[in-house]
C-alpha cells in the first residue's frame, strides 16, 4: 500500500459507505486525478526513441553501456523508467528535449500532484502483475499435497519467520488449503512455500524421468535378442 496512491483506493469507498459525496468536490478532484494521471502513464507509453538515442541523451541514468549494445532496437519511455535507477524526471527531461527539437511547444513534465504515482504506477506494473500470478497459481494450488518428508527451516525456506517455521513444523499440514488455515502464515509466505513445493516436484520428477530413461536404455533390444 502506497500513500501516494491512497485517494485513488479509498475515496470511492468512501462514497459507497456515505463519506463523500457523489457529486461533491472530493470526487470532482478524484476524477481530475485520475485524467492526469491516465494521460501520463499514456504519454509514457506513447513515446519511444531507439536505444543509442537513449543512451546517448540519458548517458549514465538511462543504463548508457548497456544500452548502446542493442542501438537499433527502440524502447519506450514506459521501458526506460522500468529500469533500476532511472526517475520520471530523468526519461522526461529527454522526452521534452525531443519535443522542443520537434517545435512542440505544449509539451509539458508530468505535474508535481501526480508526479509520485504515475512514477510508482510504470514502475511497480511488473511487480503488481507477478503479484497477480502468484496469488492466481495460489488459489489453484488449495487441493496441491505438501510432502510429508519437507524441512522447514531458514536454510530451505529463508523469507519465512521463524515463528512461522515453528507453526508450520508444529502443524505439519498436509495441502495449501490446510497451511493457509494456519494463523500467523502470511500470504507471501504461503506463495513462497508454494514455489518451493513446485520447483521440489519439478526436481524429483526430472529425476525420474531420468531413471526412466536409462532404464530402457540399458534394456537389450529385440534385435540383440534375436541374434
Amino acid at each position: 500500500l502506497r500513500a501516494d496512491n491512497a485517494d485513488l483506493r479509498l475515496t470511492r469507498k468512501g462514497m459507497k459507505y456515505g463519506l463523500v459525496a457523489e457529486d461533491g468536490e472530493r470526487m470532482e478532484a478524484l476524477h481530475v486525478r485520475e485524467s492526469l494521471i491516465d494521460e501520463g502513464v499514456s504519454r509514457l507509453k506513447k513515446f519511444d526513441l531507439k536505444v543509442m538515442d537513449w543512451a546517448s541523451r540519458g548517458k549514465d541514468s538511462m543504463g548508457g553501456a548497456q544500452m548502446s549494445k542493442k542501438k537499433g532496437e527502440k524502447k519506450t519511455a514506459e521501458q526506460v523508467l522500468g529500469m533500476p535507477h532511472v526517475t520520471l524526471k530523468d526519461v522526461e527531461d529527454v522526452m521534452l528535449s525531443v519535443f522542443e527539437e520537434q517545435g512542440e511547444e505544449n509539451e509539458r513534465a508530468t505535474p508535481a500532484s501526480v508526479y509520485d504515482t504515475v512514477e510508482a504506477s510504470i514502475k511497480y506494473h511488473s511487480y503488481v502483475e507477478s503479484q497477480h500470478r502468484d496469488m492466481e497459481s495460489w488459489r489453484k494450488a488449495q487441493g496441491l499435497r505438501i510432502p510429508v518428508d519437507i524441512v522447514y527451516t531458514n536454510e530451505s525456506l529463508p523469507t519465512l519467520s521463524n515463528e512461522e517455521l515453528e507453526k508450520l513444523n508444529r502443524a505439519r499440514p498436509n495441502t495449501f488449503a490446510e497451511a493457509s488455515q494456519i494463523s500467523g502464515l502470511t500470504p507471501q509466505s504461503l506463495v513462497y512455500l508454494f514455489h518451493h513445493v513446485k520447483k521440489r516436484n519439478r526436481k524429483r520428477d526430472g529425476k525420474r524421468g531420468q531413471r526412466q530413461q536409462q532404464q530402457q536404455q540399458d534394456q537389450p533390444s529385440s534385435s540383440s535378442i534375436e541374434a
